[in-house]
């Protein structure tokens, strides 16, 4: 993607998709803005700038929200360029981006936005930040895109160019209690497929009264996006957003799609597998409790389990439904943008320093292991104390490889598209009864289909598009 001040209808764009997210009485004002986004600077800016103070919003709470405040405080009190970072915390993701929602339309947003994953496609449309490849190539040296991780570069790449910088990271996992399937004579290395999901979960059920064989979290949509990717499929077309003009609409009726889905509905109808409705807690819980025997879940639920005191737990890849080459799973977490329009030379090249200390080993070594996500710099794996750390933690030591190993695919790219809040919302609504094994999932699956299409249509509208 070129950088946004060489596209001359960014600006009305950014003003609209502002206004879509602020709401109609927002529009008029947003509307007047004519102003456009810088292209990358270089680093020097630095040199004859002084000191620099930056300011930083995020969304990182309890052990994670420490952990970066660490890394933050170190980067203050060594950098030779006499930057300071100023880290604020504005709630949760949703709260935070609204925040930047409003500051763009006011021209007073932060220099760098650490955002999560489902803001990508609004935060590319708001036309607000300068692309992280291109500031990686006026800035040669500072920051090596090819040392972070390629599954988690495809996620955040449209057009060809990286737009943010991947920070803290989360892959899905299945957490599978080893006790029980070790009753139930389930062997672990059967749960790479969906098939052998299916057929685990069944024989623990028929082996454990009492006992479910399998748990799925259903507050959010993640899963849904989850496991089309592990049957190779787009979720939404052309091309998962990826390129040219973006997503028109949502796909959910692919053969290896719709298969994957009937898996886990079926172990629902068929009384296999538990459900705790959108009370995600409570499904954490019920299987750090031995109610389930295996539980999809992100990586950073580890903390979560080891809290609640249980023991007879370890991981295994989110399993493929699809083939090895072509599926695979989608990464969560966040990542750091850099705002352009409003902020100084000297405060761009103060944000991608810093983003470039973050995004180094050490950093990343330091980072993950204090708060559970998995490192993004390739170059922590040959880390000898990383290495020790995961030889002593075999949950996180899954994650990393599962990341290390995802194939750069359309469909682990995941749906680019700005309405993806909106189509979370829509899909859960119109599945949860279907994936429940309660309804006809074919007829849910269509309309789950449209209704998404359609709030995808009506932002591409809103925003100009």
């Amino acid at each position: 993607m070129p950088a946004p001040s060489r596209r001359s209808p960014r600006p009305r764009r950014r003003a609209v998709v502002v206004a879509i997210a602020l709401g109609a009485t927002a529009l008029t004002g947003a509307c007047s803005s004519s102003a456009s986004t810088p292209g990358a600077v270089s680093t020097s800016a630095l040199a004859s700038a002084g000191p620099v103070t930056i300011t930083l919003w995020h969304g990182l709470g309890g052990a994670p929200g420490d952990a970066f405040a660490k890394v933050v405080s170190e980067f203050n009190a060594t950098n030779p360029q006499h930057i300071t970072v100023d880290a604020v915390f504005q709630g949760s993701y949703d709260d935070a981006l609204t925040k930047y929602t409003a500051a763009a339309r006011d021209g007073s947003t932060p220099d760098v936005m650490l955002t999560n994953d489902i803001s990508t496609g609004f935060m590319h449309d708001l036309g607000q930040t300068v692309p992280a490849g291109d500031l990686a190539k006026a800035n040669p040296g500072s920051l090596d895109l090819e040392h972070l991780s390629p599954a988690a570069r495809n996620y955040y790449t449209a057009d060809g160019t990286l737009l943010a910088v991947p920070f803290n990271t989360s892959v899905p996992l299945l957490y599978v209690n080893t006790d029980l399937l070790a009753k139930a004579g389930v062997d672990t290395s059967t749960l790479g497929t969906t098939d052998g999901l299916d057929a685990a979960a069944r024989k623990v059920a028929a082996a454990l009264p009492g006992v479910k064989g399998f748990a799925l979290p259903q507050a959010g949509g993640w899963w849904y996006e989850q496991m089309t990717a592990a049957a190779g499929e787009p979720y939404c077309t052309p091309d998962n957003g990826r390129s040219g003009g973006g997503a028109t609409a949502l796909s959910l009726t692919g053969p290896a799609q719709q298969q994957a889905f009937a898996t886990v509905a079926g172990l629902a109808r068929d009384g296999v597998s538990l459900s705790t409705g959108s009370d995600d807690n409570a499904l954490l819980n019920a299987f750090a409790s031995g109610q389930a025997a295996m539980m999809f879940n992100s990586s950073g639920a580890y903390s979560g389990l080891v809290k609640a005191g249980m023991k007879d737990v370890t991981a295994v890849p989110l399993p493929l439904s699809g083939p090895a080459a072509s599926s695979g799973p989608l990464i969560g977490g966040a990542a750091l943008w850099v705002s352009g329009q409003g902020h100084s030379e000297a405060q761009q090249a103060a944000a991608w320093t810093f983003i470039s200390y973050l995004s180094s080993a050490e950093v990343q070594e330091e980072f993950s292991q204090a708060s559970g996500y998995v490192p993004v710099n390739t170059q922590v794996a040959s880390s000898s104390t990383e290495q020790s750390y995961l030889a002593a933690n075999p949950v996180a030591a899954v994650a990393a490889k599962e990341l290390a190993e995802a194939p750069v695919v359309p469909a682990t790219a995941g749906c680019l598209t700005g309405a993806l809040p909106t189509v979370r919302k829509t899909v859960v609504a119109d599945l949860s009864q279907a994936i429940n094994g309660q309804g006809d999932l074919a007829a849910a699956l269509a309309k789950a289909e449209a209704d998404a299409t359609r709030n995808i249509t009506d932002y591409r509208a809103q925003a100009g598009k």
